[in-house]
């Protein structure tokens, strides 16, 4: 059974969303405000879509996200795979991704996190009461899950708010009714982030969030994420499954290889004395509008900035 169409699902009451001041009305930055305000109030509807789609024999991927003019302005993708929910979707679609799940007749046994980020632990601590399953997390993402802080307001439009849940530390080797997890720590996205290792497949999380990145979440880890990235090389596995992609194990060696490229091409202009701005203008300029959408909707917490200065080493943080 195979689903070609997204799934829309309808609940809730509208929110009024209040105006915000720090968007210019006019000028330059009127059609990035134009937009904000678009997605502001789309969001503030509670209308959610869900699609999949069929990978094997008790194997789904699930994508969910909020819909903005027919689409979700992001899609985030959450497994299920023998009886294993890995990753759980947003805040914002949690009730319709369970409600689907039961539609399916799905069976949980438990549910596994590779992150703390609200698009992929937001339907966690859902699950685990709706499914009676325990919800497994890195031990370094407990705290935060249980005492989440107030994420950006672009964020909680776009996914929601998370909620607090207890999650159970995870183990480096796992099994629930014969299927083995091997936990691989693999940093970069995030700090507390990791990978499962089940059978021959592998499940990433967003260790890749785009193959060919010009773009950059304050916090994350340019030379962490080449690091993990050689760590899951060496595992034995056909195809990676994440987030936000689908890759076979050549294509995450040919990320790593761009990834090395474009830090050779930073490298040398730094050392040349171009400082960060004039780099990024030297090689990240001409990027999709949707990337200067972000970098304006984000405040700087998505930028092309922050991935070279992440290559160059300098530490950020973030939520």
């Amino acid at each position: 059974m195979k689903s070609e169409k997204p799934l829309q699902f309808c609940g809730g009451t509208p929110e009024a969303v209040e105006q915000n001041e720090g968007f210019a009305q006019n000028g330059p930055c009127a059609f990035i405000y134009f937009i904000y305000r678009r997605v502001s109030l789309m969001c503030s509807e509670k209308i959610a879509l869900l699609k999949w789609k069929k990978i094997a024999d008790n194997f789904l991927s699930v994508s969910v996200g909020k819909e903005y003019e027919a689409e979700p302005f992001y899609w985030t993708t959450f497994y299920y795979f023998k009886g294993l929910i890995i990753d759980s979707g947003c805040p914002h679609t949690v009730e319709e991704a369970a409600n689907f799940i039961e539609k399916m007749k799905l069976h949980v046994k438990a549910i596994l996190l590779t992150h703390h980020h609200e698009d992929h632990s937001g339907g966690a601590g859902f699950f685990k009461e709706r499914f009676d399953a325990d919800a497994f997390a890195p031990f370094a993402s407990i705290d935060i899950l249980a005492n989440p802080p107030e994420i950006p307001r672009y964020r909680q439009m776009v996914w929601g708010q998370p909620t607090p849940f207890k999650a159970i530390p995870l183990q480096k080797e796992m099994e629930f009714d014969k299927t083995k997890v091997k936990t691989v720590e693999t940093p970069g996205h995030s700090f507390d982030h990791v990978s499962f290792l089940i059978e021959n497949i592998l499940f990433i999380g967003d260790l890749i969030t785009n193959p060919t990145p010009v773009i950059m979440m304050r916090g994350e880890n340019a030379i962490d994420i080449m690091s993990s990235l050689r760590t899951v090389l060496d595992l034995n596995f056909e195809t990676s499954y994440g987030g936000h992609g689908i890759w076979s194990k050549p294509e995450l060696k040919a990320i790593l290889s761009n990834m090395s490229t474009l830090k050779e091409k930073i490298d040398i202009l730094w050392d040349e004395g171009l400082d960060v701005e004039q780099i990024v203008e030297k090689v990240l300029a001409g990027v999709p509008r949707k990337v200067l959408l972000m970098e304006e909707m984000s405040e700087g917490e998505w930028s092309r900035r922050n991935l070279v200065e992440s290559i160059l080493g300098k530490k950020q943080k973030s939520l």
